[in-house]
């Protein structure tokens, strides 16, 4: 595993300070951009943007003129291209740091183009909608920076150090949306953040969170355990390879339920991606997992908000069971 000692180590190197933190990202951008520019459109994002339409059109999410927040937006704001394409929404756009990569945004956004009227095809979309949306994506390739595409597509950016969603309205948004961004929260402030989210969505609106379940000094390092971290307790973690720019709140799926279940959400339907790890080492709070959340690397959970209680209307015809979204593969 010498890899993800040398990857830990590096990591630990670059959170010293503000300065070795900048370093670690303008280097890091660099090299993504290159990557990703190389790699084209990965699969698993096309796959995102299927299981992201999906769950909006068979849950009603979204109406026109709906605000939509995408948390951890990143480096090519994926998930919020995907849904204003197809939907006439004004889009949050919210980091903690500007790791924005133009270059790849255009990238991708070329390649999402080849893409469109197979994805109009599998969710049963009019073919007037699929020709606005490669007209929208269009206009979206023309842009030459990002605050023109801001422009174009009616988007907001905004970084906000302390990640605590404080800028934002509450009561104001129909979905809050992120892909493999919670796991990266710190965990002592999980509860207080989710039930921030809560806050931000209106009563009735939608939350749908791809969750990164794996240890990431795996991606490194391949031949460890996608679960290599369960070996250490907390204060082993900490000491030998914790580290601010390559965080993980090493947070499991039986936590993430309490978490959203506390923060007042219902969950409305999961999707897992598994994979037997067999008899694994399992330290401090690890031993109580079961197997099945052992062997689970990646959630997908898709709560609502509760909405106010109506007197003398009768029981709702709201079957839970309706709510949707399309497997997931894994990151």
């Amino acid at each position: 595993m010498w890899k993800y000692a040398a990857v830990a180590a590096a990591s630990r190197a670059f959170s010293l300070n503000s300065s070795t933190r900048w370093v670690y990202r303008r280097l890091g951008n660099v090299a993504l951009t290159r990557m990703r520019v190389a790699d084209g459109l990965p699969e698993r994002y096309v796959d995102r943007a299927r299981r992201l339409l999906a769950a909006c059109e068979t849950n009603r999410i979204l109406r026109p003129g709906d605000a939509v927040l995408e948390l951890g937006t990143g480096w090519v704001h994926w998930e919020a291209l995907v849904l204003r394409l197809f939907h006439d929404v004004e889009i949050t756009l919210y980091d903690v740091w500007d790791n924005r990569l133009f270059t790849a945004f255009r990238c991708y956004a070329d390649q999402l183009d080849d893409h469109l009227d197979d994805l109009g095809e599998e969710l049963g979309f009019d073919p007037a909608r699929v020709r606005t949306a490669h007209e929208r994506l269009g206009a979206a390739r023309s842009a030459r920076t990002f605050d023109e595409l801001y422009d174009t597509l009616g988007m907001r950016y905004v970084v906000e150090p302390s990640g605590m969603l404080e800028e934002l309205p509450e009561s104001h948004y129909a979905l809050v949306v992120s892909a493999d961004v919670l796991e990266h929260v710190d965990a002592a402030t999980l509860p207080a953040y989710l039930a921030r989210t809560t806050a931000l969505l209106r009563p009735g609106g939608w939350s749908l969170h791809q969750i990164d379940l794996v240890d990431h000094f795996h991606y490194f390092d391949p031949s460890c355990s996608p679960k290599h971290f369960y070996r250490y307790d907390t204060a082993t973690w900490r000491r030998r390879w914790d580290s601010s720019v390559q965080y993980v709140n090493r947070v499991q799926r039986p936590e993430w339920l309490d978490l959203f279940e506390a923060a007042g959400l219902q969950l409305r339907r999961e999707e897992r991606v598994s994979e037997p790890m067999g008899d694994v080492p399992l330290a401090g709070a690890f031993r109580g997992l079961a197997q099945e959340d052992v062997d689970c690397l990646q959630t997908i959970l898709l709560h609502r908000r509760p909405e106010p209680a109506v007197p003398h209307q009768g029981t709702s015809t709201e079957n839970p069971a309706a709510a949707t979204i399309a497997p997931a593969s894994r990151h």
